[in-house]
Order: structure tokens, then sequence, then C-alpha cells
């Protein structure tokens, strides 16, 4: 009888979908999994395959992007190599395209989204060549999927991705598709449409040989610095030590369980064992009568997220779709320590809104608020970081603490980051990389444990093309951004914002209550607020001062709007245009290619409109 080969530990934690990682004490990996090696992009699942080579002329060309210049190695202008010379479209932006590989005899196919949507899918579907194609972005799930001829290419996403088929058209064959590790392979979209070569996916020669990841530092698999950072820090500890915790790999959130192993021995090191959220997702299938009580859980802990979300967000009132998508998005940013950018026009409330995150997280700890448009360019490093004694002329004789340790186990925000001189931002991208900083005069380097929220209300897009602020500290900090919408884009929430205002000013000054006539809220609804929320509390505030009676009238509220002068019927006919492409946009989820084809517009007239409307 032929003897069945053993069972080998291996064998059992690829069945379990569990990858398993090695780490010596030298931090190189000495043993590995194949579920980890798929995990870690360096091997496939089966089923799909394409040889190696690179994107030809005339290929059809697939791409998705949740954040066009972040995770992708592709500037706005590479678009061009599949026909698209947008000048709308700006680094950050969110896209799906169809088009062909130099050759301008096909026209491509597109949609773009500016700005943050954590709730909406952008797709396109198109018969493009003969070829039924689909690309989808679910910037809410944070999945991005590619069907050709009903096929599926898929995958999820932590924080950033760009997502890349390319088809030949005469058959419909799939040259190549995108995978996970694919900074690791350079494989990058933008690299591969400016004439990268790519490997090929189980592809005979072409996976990539065990051996020669065997000794091969962990870092170079491209693991997260907070993943990295937990590794190292086990390796210190004894024996059995272990920690778990959602982490990153390649923008993908995986879930961790490690353990420290022999210590002190020849096998000194880690053992790892990696789940993403497609193996818990399957395990859980296993039992429907159970996923049927997790699904009625979920929606009793959603009722309780949205409770809890509007105890602690309550007071920043609305019921707007710009300020319950804040609010939602901002409970998510308190449940996590990602870099967090507010953006929004000034007085929109982008510090209070910082203190509430905070808050949340971390009450007790401390909130340091640095205010960066009021600091000297010549203080800027001593401010945030401190000095050493001796440092420089005037000096304090013991050195100085800064900011950031000041802000030690808490928060720091930094207000109008777009202040900080270009020097000063090359080193505060070396402190959030690499979680240290060094006081003015001091070669000591000093760990920092600060969670970092910023504030603008500058175009930072715009600061990186004029060469104001750096690309990459752009992107350190644009992990998570929540914008505020202005008052004027949010009219309908100014009415019960003002009441509140008005209750609170009463309250604190000691005075009977007041009310507005309905004359003086109709004002204080249409004026278009310039400085936003600030604005309106300095006006109710300066009502109530000279408000001798219970009511604020017209005449008490001060604001410095001239009277409109009478409209033309083509400032008339104008103003309805604007108004009715506006609204078929908002009807449209923003679908500019919907909203052209309902309006019967061509794409140059629809842009310009957009432009002279400024509805961009």
């Amino acid at each position: 009888m032929e003897s069945k080969p053993a069972i080998t530990l291996t064998d059992i934690t690829d069945r379990m979908g569990l990858g398993i990682i090695y780490v010596k004490e030298d931090g190189r990996i000495a043993r590995y999994s194949n579920v980890a090696q798929e995990k870690l992009g360096l091997m496939f699942p089966k089923g799909k395959s394409h040889g190696p080579g690179s994107v030809r002329k005339g290929d059809i060309v697939i791409l998705a992007d949740n954040m066009l210049g972040n995770d992708d190695a592709m500037s706005p202008g590479d678009l061009s190599y599949i026909g698209i010379s947008d000048p709308d479209i700006r680094p950050g932006d969110a896209f799906v395209a169809i088009g062909t590989y130099q050759d301008p005899l096909h026209a491509p196919v597109y949609k773009y989204y500016s700005g943050f949507y954590p709730e909406r899918e952008l797709k396109l579907k198109e018969k493009y060549r003969g070829h039924d194609i689909s690309v989808s972005i679910d910037l809410n799930k944070k999945t991005i999927a590619v069907t050709v001829n009903g096929e599926t290419y898929d995958m999820a996403y932590l924080q950033a991705i760009g997502f890349m088929v390319t088809v030949k058209p005469e058959t419909g064959e799939v040259r190549f598709f995108q995978g996970i590790g694919y900074g690791f392979r350079g494989e990058e979209p933008g690299k591969l449409l400016r004439g990268a070569p790519y490997k090929g996916k189980n592809w005979p020669g072409q996976e990539e040989d065990p051996a020669s990841i065997i000794g091969m530092p962990l870092k170079r698999i491209a693991f997260g610095d907070e993943f990295l950072q937990e590794v190292r820090k086990l390796m210190e500890l004894p024996d059995g030590a272990r920690s778990e915790g959602p982490f990153e790999i390649y923008r993908r959130l995986v879930f961790c369980t490690m353990i420290r192993v022999q210590k002190g021995s020849e096998n000194d090191g880690v053992l790892i064992m990696i789940r993403d959220r497609s193996n818990i997702e399957s395990s859980l299938k296993a039992g429907a009568a159970y996923m049927a009580e997790l699904e009625s859980r979920n929606k009793r802990a959603s009722l309780m997220l949205d409770s809890d979300r509007e105890e602690h967000f309550g007071k920043f009132l609305g019921e707007s779709a710009g300020m319950q998508a804040v609010k939602h998005l901002a409970y998510k940013a308190s449940r996590t320590r990602f870099n967090v950018i507010l953006l929004g026009e000034s007085g929109t409330g982008k510090s209070r809104l910082a203190r509430e995150i905070h808050n949340i997280q971390n009450p007790n700890a401390p909130f340091v608020e640095v205010a960066c448009n009021s600091i000297a360019p010549s203080l800027f490093e001593s401010e945030l970081f401190g000095y050493a004694p001796g440092s420089f002329t005037g000096a304090d004789k013991n050195g100085r603490i800064g900011y950031f340790e000041e802000a030690g186990g808490g928060t720091i925000f930094l207000d109008e980051i777009g202040e900080i001189p270009p020097e000063i931002q090359a080193k505060l991208l070396y402190v959030l990389q690499n979680k240290q900083i060094y006081r003015v005069g001091s070669p000591k380097p000093i760990p920092i444990d600060v969670r970092v929220i910023t504030a603008t209300s500058r175009d930072l897009d715009e600061e990186i093309r004029q060469g104001r602020f750096r690309q990459d500290l752009y992107y350190r900090i644009n992990v998570f951004p929540i914008k505020l919408p202005p008052l004027r884009d949010r009219r309908q929430d100014i009415p019960a914002m003002a009441n509140s205002i008005l209750s609170d000013l009463c309250d604190r000054y000691n005075m009977e209550p007041k009310r507005f006539s309905d004359e003086a809220l109709k004002i204080i609804t249409v004026y278009d607020w310039p400085g936003n929320v600030r604005e309106l509390e300095n006006i109710i505030e300066r009502a109530i001062t000279v408000c001798e009676g219970s009511t604020i009238y017209a005449d008490h509220l001060f604001i410095n709007e001239p009277a409109p002068e009478p409209l033309t019927l083509k400032e008339r006919l104008e103003q309805d245009e604007a108004r009715i492409i506006a609204g078929t946009l908002i009807a449209n989820n923003g679908d500019r290619q919907k909203t052209m084809e309902d309006l019967g517009m061509s794409r140059s007239a629809f842009y310009r409109k957009l432009k002279e409307y400024k509805l961009i």
C-alpha cells in the first residue's frame, strides 16, 4: 500500500486560509505558507492567468483609481496614453476609465469625482469596441472591480489603490490584470502606461521563487510602518508575548496575530498569522443561521453607532446631506488612529471638529492646537519640536519642549497646515514617517506617540502645483479627509443653527430668551456668509447687544450686503440655467456623463457651463 505523505503545518494553515510568516530576530523571513504568499502578492489564486509583456498599442485599457497619484505612480498627464486630456482631473480625484492605448481613433469614456465621497459608487458600463466592459469603485465598501465579457477581476483596498486591466481588442483576451503587491513587482498603473513591463501571473517560470524570498527583510515585502514597528517591539519582549490587531499590507486591511517564540535560541523570532476580510467572511458564511443572527446584531450595532455618533456630534447641527456625511466620517475617524485632514473655508468649524474627534478617542489625553498661520517662519522648528539648552542666542538655559512633545499620548492639531514653510514641511514629513523628533540643537532622537489632525482652508492641490507644498507630505496627512461644507451650501441648516447660537449666547450672558423675527431669519438664511459659522456667531452676538426687547429684527443684524441690482433678462435666464444644471447633477449623484445625456448637451458645452457658473 502506498503511504500518504504526512500532513504538514503549512497544509493545515493553507486549508484554513491562514497566512503564516516566520521572521527571525534579524527581521528576515525564514518561512511562510502559500496563503501568506497570496496575501503578499508573491503568488496568485488559481483560475486566472496571463503571460509577461507590456501594454501594446491598440490594447483596450481599463483603469480605476480611488485617489489619483497616491498609490499608482500616475499623474493626470499619464491619462493621455488612452486619450484623456481633461484639465479638470487633478491629483487625488477618483476616476474610472476605458480607453485605447496610444490610438486616437477610439475615443475614451470616463467618469471622475473630485473630493471624498464615502457613500458613493463610481461606475462605468460600456459596450466598448464590441466588448461588454464594466468598471466600478465602491468608495464605501472599499472594493474595486472590472468585468470583461462576464469575467470579473477585483481587489479590496484600505486607503488608496490604482487598478488596471488590459484587453486584446480582436479577441477579448485579457492580457494583464492587477494584483495585490503591484508595488513590490513594479507594476503600478502609471509605470505600465509609460512602457514598463509586467510579469506573468500563474504563468510558467513567472511565479516568485520561494527560495528568493527566504532571507529577505520583512520590510522589503512592503508592510505598513505600524506593522513593522509592532514586530520590532515584540522582538524586545519575552518568549510567549503576543500582539493582535488590524494592520495594513499593500493598502489592504488584514488581521494579524503575532507571537514571540524561542527567544534566545537559534530559531529566535516572531510567528505571524494573517487573516483578511475574505477569510473572515467565508468562515461566517458556513452557517446560515449564524449569519442571520449576525445580521441582526449588526443592525442593532448600527443603530447604537448612529446614536453614539449623534451623542458626540449632535452639536454640529445640520440635517443636510453634507453635514450628515461630515458627522458620519468624523465618528469613523474618532475610532481610528489614522491621520485626519479637515478641509473647508475659514469659519466652518474645523477646530471644533478636531477637538471632538480627539475627545471621543482619548478625552483625558492632551489636545494641543497649533495655529500655523500665527507662527513666524524662523520659529517654526523650535515651536513644533522644541530646542536644547544653549541652542541659540536668547534660548532658555534649560531648553524647551515643543508642541509635539506637549501632545505626547494625545493629539496635535495643526491648523492651516498650508502655511508651514517648505523646509519645515520636510522635517514634518520625517516626523510622521518615523514617529520621532529632534529638538533644535540636539542630535538625540525623541520617540513620540501622537495622533495628528490637520486642517486647511487652502487648495493644497494648487499649492502642490505651484511648488509651495510637498506632494509626499500631502499624501501622508491626507489619509482620512473630511470636508466641511460652507454655510451657503447648506442653507437648510442655517435657521436651526442660528436659533441654537442665539439660545447659547443668551444663556452665556444671563439674558432673557430672545427670538428672531421672520424677516430677520429670512435674511440670515439667504445671506452667503463668507465667514461661515464664525461670522454667523459674531453677527448674532452683536445683535443681542443692541436688541433691547425680546425679538431680533432685521435692523439688529448689521449684515453689510448691498441691495441687489435688478437682473436683466439674460441674467435671469443664466440663473435658471445654472439652477437646472446643478439640480440635474444632484439628481444624478454627480454623474456628469448622465447629466450631459439628460440635458442633451455636448461635452464641450457642458464643461464650459460648469466653469462659467462655477459648478466645478
